[in-house]
């Protein structure tokens, strides 16, 4: 992925935010010698939030950021703030959102080991690594981890889901957790796997956020793939292109040797494009049918080429082209909004509505469709807090804008495009992947489904004067309070800052 410069005209974010600073007194917060404190107003504490997403026009920056020098910093903060009834929130080292509304933002970026163990196929990281971080270490030993489709995402993955290329085989990112280390709401360290605190394991992994700050975590690793055949294609984005490609790939669906992700783009002052990155690998078909079968495609399709990279490919160098093979800038500082929806068949109709909405999105926003199933949906939906496993196509859409009455517009093209899909019986307008979707109340009940109620439960345990309320902000179960007598969780659910400002 490539990284935008920060639109000037964004800062008065920035600028306003410093006006509005109000000091805390960190007097009595104990901190180790390798803790860095970013207060608003220096140059230091500007150029660590130039990367991060701003989600509301009212959106304020925090008052002081402070990045931990080791594990017990964390939990003193967390301890800290609960003691100071002072609001915080946690930012992991990529594109986690950082739910600015708060006045500490405890900051992993820079707990960045990683540990490897080549005999057990497993790793240990901390929370401020990226997924290049993850695969870089691995490599040297042959094994991989499950990661997303971009090298610049963080650990954040590992608690919304995590979906990529190894997804079709060996599950989403969370399916491959054995253990988190995580500071719980009252600042202690605990230890959440299948045997210790596995209602706290089970809650984690989809829901992350609102259970626990992971400091770190443990992971199954496996064996490279070899054979990979494929890579990216752009094609010029035309309605018939875009139609008969989904079309040939109909029945490739449920193969679960083909890994596909595919995205619809307009750069600025530029035509709009098709990106596919599509590979099969295997000793299932010889190269020479793998070989054949993209030639089918480019015949099929019949479009105009503009760029293409297929042909035999290790895993790690295929890793590396859907970094940057697509040519689609992650941007920062700017304006955005995130939606998601699902299909379990793409049907012509469907398929030109989806390219017609693509149009009236504007330049710079893209519409993705990548393809799920596989080893996903092997796991029972109850197994884990990610409830969504039946999902074939994820169909989501990323509004970015550096002004805000234009994302305000396209959002609502999205929404109503969303709402439209109703009509469809091939859609499932409330099922999608969590982590292509706003992490907000107001799709709390979707993204968790039967599950939501379990959650409730382990809440009222695990955090109930609900602490850690940054986006789903999932309440703690009430008649739970009340059976064990922990009456203050009835006083602990009014919304973040945040979620006051996302109800406006």
């Amino acid at each position: 992925m490539l990284r935008t410069q920060t639109p000037w005209s964004t800062l008065f974010l920035i600028l306003t935010s410093l006006l509005l600073s109000s000091a805390i007194d960190l007097s009595s917060l104990v901190l180790s010698t390798e803790a860095i404190v970013y207060e608003k107003g220096t140059l230091e504490y500007l150029s660590l939030i130039a990367t991060w997403p701003v989600r509301s026009k009212d959106e304020v920056l925090p008052t002081i950021v402070i990045q931990p020098g080791n594990v017990q910093d964390v939990a003193n903060i967390v301890k800290f703030s609960n003691n100071h009834k002072i609001f915080f929130s946690v930012k992991g080292g990529a594109h986690t959102d950082p739910a600015t509304a708060s006045d500490i933002v405890i900051d992993m970026s820079s707990r960045k080991n990683i540990s490897i163990d080549p005999v057990s196929k497993t790793a240990v990281i901390e929370t401020g690594v990226t997924m290049r971080d993850v695969d870089l270490a691995t490599k040297p030993y042959g094994l991989a981890a499950v990661i997303g489709n971009c090298y610049t995402v963080g650990v954040g993955l590992y608690g919304f889901g995590g979906f990529g290329v190894l997804s079709r085989i060996h599950g989403l990112a969370l399916d491959n957790i054995i253990y988190y280390d995580v500071v719980t709401a009252d600042g202690e360290l605990v230890r959440a796997s299948d045997t210790e605190n596995p209602d706290l394991f089970f809650a984690l992994r989809g829901a992350l956020p609102n259970f626990g700050i992971a400091v770190s975590l443990k992971i199954k690793l496996h064996d490279v793939l070899s054979n990979f055949y494929g890579g990216n294609i752009q094609f010029l984005a035309e309605p018939t292109t875009f139609k008969r490609f989904w079309q040939w790939f109909a029945p490739y669906t449920s193969d679960r040797n083909f890994s596909l992700r595919t995205v619809l783009f307009k750069p600025t002052g530029q035509p709009q494009f098709f990106n596919v990155d599509l590979v099969i690998w295997g000793d299932t078909l010889t190269l020479s049918e793998k070989q054949a079968i993209f030639q089918d495609l480019f015949a099929t399709v019949n479009g105009t080429v503009l760029s293409n990279n297929v042909g035999s490919v290790m895993y790690f160098t295929l890793t590396h082209i859907y970094d940057i093979g697509s040519g689609i800038p992650f941007p920062t500082l700017v304006f955005q909004y995130a939606r998601s929806t699902s299909a379990t068949e793409l049907t012509d109709e469907l398929i030109d509505a989806i390219f017609q909405t693509s149009l009236l999105i504007g330049e710079n926003n893209y519409l993705g469709i990548d393809l799920h199933g596989g080893a996903i949906s092997d796991v029972p939906s109850d197994a884990t807090a990610y409830f969504h496993r039946n999902l074939v196509y994820d169909v989501y859409w990323y509004i970015n804008n550096d002004d805000y009455l234009a994302l305000i517009q396209y959002k609502k093209v999205v929404d109503d495009f969303i709402q439209s899909l109703r009509y469809f019986p091939q859609y499932s307008v409330d099922s999608f992947y969590v982590n292509h979707n706003e992490y907000s109340p107001q799709y709390r009940d979707n993204s968790f489904g039967e599950n939501l109620p379990r959650l409730k439960k382990i809440k009222a345990k695990w955090d109930p004067k609900r602490i850690l309320r940054t986006g789903f902000n999932i309440p703690p179960d009430t008649s739970v309070c009340r059976k064990r007598k922990i009456y203050s969780c009835l006083l602990y659910t009014s919304p973040s800052p945040r979620d006051r400002q996302k109800s406006r």
